[in-house]
């Protein structure tokens, strides 16, 4: 699929709900959990609040924030109609002529004096979220491409981490040091935690504290190309890997293999869950499988949609073709504390293909 056809599927959407417009608002916070019904309708990645105006006859107005980013948006989305401005509501507002017949999207996750103003403005609006992210739950063909250049990129920045962690460097230079390499290798943003601890007891920011020998860094690396999210999930302890580790380690990549062998077209996402559950429950470690232990085993990756959704027992989306999200076991084990593991699979027809050229595996460097 590519996006002028994932847009005709939004427009036959859009006249089966008898909608002539389609408005969809982001107020430019970039996160990884946040979807962005601009980029659905546009592709652009905006720096400020920004809104795109999908019309039934295929037309499309894109207000961007601040107004001199107009230049940008023009460059990168020549099919659509773009308007700086200095106030995304009122450039927005400015190009609806009628109210009824318009759906919107992205309103329930903009900040309330956004949010309130477009309500106010257009009060027999409807709520379009779902026409929008479920047409973006498979990823178009550029989308894909953008996927696996970020995995490259974050595959290249878990190599840095081996090349350069050592003991007395802080959490936060390292964390920095792999921003920036990855910066230079093309990623535009980069959803990063690194945390070292002997027990740690989840993956969270960096911050000063100092490597030591024993350690075990945990490292989320989640860079973007091209406004596409891939994310890989790492593990490295500083010295010699006790035996116990070693094992328990090869336990959570053992749960994420069989929960990529359970993603399938027509499966539901709460069995692939279930997979990597059942292979933990076997060991005894099913209190750890649920809260407040683990949330979920994986997640979409936008930023557009992120169908579909959480790896999470109680989510039924049935998954598709060229679904893109992550499998993460990620689990908290009483005798060695957290550990990463997870990859970025692109669903096939076949079954779920990392996007990585190597899987996780427990790494040391020298203490």
């Amino acid at each position: 699929m590519n996006f002028a056809e994932r847009l005709a599927d939004i427009r036959a959407c859009m006249q089966e709900e008898k909608l002539d417009l389609i408005l969809g608002v982001h107020d430019g916070g970039h996160f990884i959990e946040k979807p962005n019904p601009v980029m659905v309708l546009s592709g652009f990645k905006s720096l400020g609040p920004a809104a795109a105006l999908l019309h039934a006859d295929g037309a499309i107005d894109l207000i961007v924030t601040p107004h001199w980013d107009a230049e940008r948006a023009a460059e990168l989305c020549p099919d659509a109609h773009v308007v700086g401005a200095d106030d995304v509501v009122d450039g927005a507002l400015a190009k609806i002529r009628n109210s009824a017949g318009v759906g919107t999207s992205g309103l329930r996750v903009l900040p309330y004096g956004i949010a309130s103003r477009f309500a106010a403005a257009l009060p027999s609006a409807r709520s379009a979220d779902k026409l929008v992210f479920d047409a973006a739950r498979t990823k178009t063909s550029e989308e894909i491409a953008n996927a696996r250049a970020a995995a490259r990129i974050a595959e290249r920045g878990y190599e840095r981490l081996i090349e350069i962690a050592r003991p007395d460097m802080s959490e936060d230079e390292l964390a920095v040091e792999l921003k920036w390499h990855m910066k230079t290798l093309g990623a535009e943003d980069n959803f990063l935690l690194v945390c070292a601890s002997p027990h740690n007891r989840a993956v969270q920011p960096s911050t000063g504290r100092r490597l030591q020998a024993g350690d075990i860094i945990l490292a989320e690396i989640t860079p973007s190309c091209g406004g596409q999210l891939t994310q890989i999930c790492r593990t490295v302890v500083i010295g010699e890997p006790s035996d116990e580790l070693v094992r328990k380690y090869r336990l959570v990549v053992h749960a994420m293999d069989q929960g990529i062998a359970a993603a399938r077209p027509g499966v539901a996402v709460a069995e692939v869950c279930r997979a990597i559950n059942a292979v933990l429950e076997a060991e005894g470690y099913g209190e750890y499988c649920h809260p407040p232990h683990i949330r979920r085993r994986g997640h979409g990756l936008g930023f557009a949609s992120v169908r579909p959704g959480d790896v999470a027992l109680d989510n039924k989306t049935v998954l598709a073709p060229d679904m893109l999200f992550m499998i993460h076991p990620n689990q908290y084990l009483p005798e060695t504390g957290y550990l990463l593991c997870g990859e970025p699979v692109l669903l096939t027809e076949h079954g779920a293909a990392p996007l990585t050229q190597q899987k996780a595996a427990l790494a040391a460097v020298a203490g």
